[in-house]
């Protein structure tokens, strides 16, 4: 845990003032929390009269597209020579919700060039060092509930207008799966009563954020479920696996697998899930657990990753197929954590 100290605060706020090239980034195939927070922060830096510019590497999920100020996110992947010189130029530059570069992928080189004082806001455990500042607390539900106490160490709670409110509940709500897990902290609800305070419509949010996928998305669920989910009742595990042509198929788009690791945590008896979707050059891993498994310590082991204990990811450079049998004789490896 680090939290910044009263005097960095009173650094932070005042180099805020001082300096009009602020950059906000956050990690390539952003969530509800990496949009909400980095737009949570916008709302917060231009109340104060601070410009700033939010950058990500790739496209935002289609369901966050109403979120108050998305259509300000600058995209790297589709104006990558402006991204550059806006991240050449910054003095100040925000990370948020991601503790390494590497997750910036295509942008990491401009990150780790810039000579800017950086700040690190986010939950993820072992940051990796080179920032000026670290606001991080593993924690935290969310790095969008780090985002208002972020706001409160600098003096500027009083900018979370209502903008700033629904993109910061968007943020914690999904990144708890609408509170269901990562969210037994009393601070979480309190935090959330006070952006409600404040003008946020917990059941609109909710409607835009669950029920508005397009129908691609719902067919891609349902075949996912239907015929790529393998179950394993005797190591209480199961995965989907999901190939590029599969992805074509359903005209897949960014966010389009959002909570499909989730899914079978829902089968009675199975706490260790993982999502298995193939790219170009390397297979995404995502995995998630309940109770103490740690689906972290797998990813660092076996899939060049990391995260929280019960929800991480990271990559294989094999074959979706060896990655399959990778994951399977991850659950014979684990076979005593998992069935004791």
């Amino acid at each position: 845990m680090s939290i910044i100290s009263p005097l960095q605060a009173e650094e932070i706020k005042a180099f805020l003032h001082q300096n009009q090239n602020i950059v906000i980034t956050s990690h390539h195939n952003p969530d509800g929390d990496a949009i909400g927070s980095i737009l949570g922060l916008y709302h917060i830096l231009r109340g104060m009269g601070v410009p700033s510019t939010m950058i990500i590497p790739n496209d935002i999920p289609e369901f966050l597209n109403w979120l108050p100020g998305a259509a300000q996110i600058l995209r790297y992947s589709k104006n990558p020579n402006e991204a550059k010189e806006h991240i050449k130029n910054a003095q100040v530059l925000f990370a948020l919700d991601y503790n390494g570069s590497a997750r910036l992928e295509k942008m990491e080189k401009h990150f780790a060039e810039s000579q800017a004082v950086k700040v690190l806001i986010d939950h993820h455990p072992n940051p990796e060092k080179g920032f000026n500042y670290y606001f991080s607390q593993t924690a935290a539900s969310s790095t969008a509930e780090l985002v208002y106490e972020f706001a409160h160490a600098i003096g500027a709670q009083s900018f979370i207008n209502t903008h700033c409110a629904i993109n910061l509940f968007a943020g914690i709500m999904t990144d708890t799966g609408s509170f269901s897990y990562a969210c037994s902290s009393p601070r979480t609800f309190e935090i959330v009563a006070r952006l409600v305070s404040l003008g946020v419509k917990v059941e609109e949010v909710q409607q835009k954020v669950y029920n508005n996928f397009s129908e691609d998305r719902m067919r891609l669920m349902g075949h996912s479920l239907a015929t790529k989910m393998r179950v394993f009742h005797e190591f209480k595990a199961a995965y989907i696996s999901l190939t590029r042509d599969e992805l074509k198929r359903f005209n897949y788009r960014i966010g389009d697998t959002e909570g499909l690791v989730n899914l079978p945590l829902s089968i009675k008896g199975i706490i260790f899930s993982a999502l298995l979707v193939e790219n170009t050059d390397f297979v995404k891993v995502s995995l998630r657990s309940s109770g103490n498994f740690p689906v972290n310590k797998i990813c660092e082991e076996f899939f060049n990753g990391g995260g929280h204990q019960n929800a991480a990811g990271g990559k294989s450079f094999a074959t979706i197929t060896e990655t399959e049998n990778k994951f399977i004789e991850v659950l014979n490896t684990y076979k005593d954590m998992l069935n004791p």
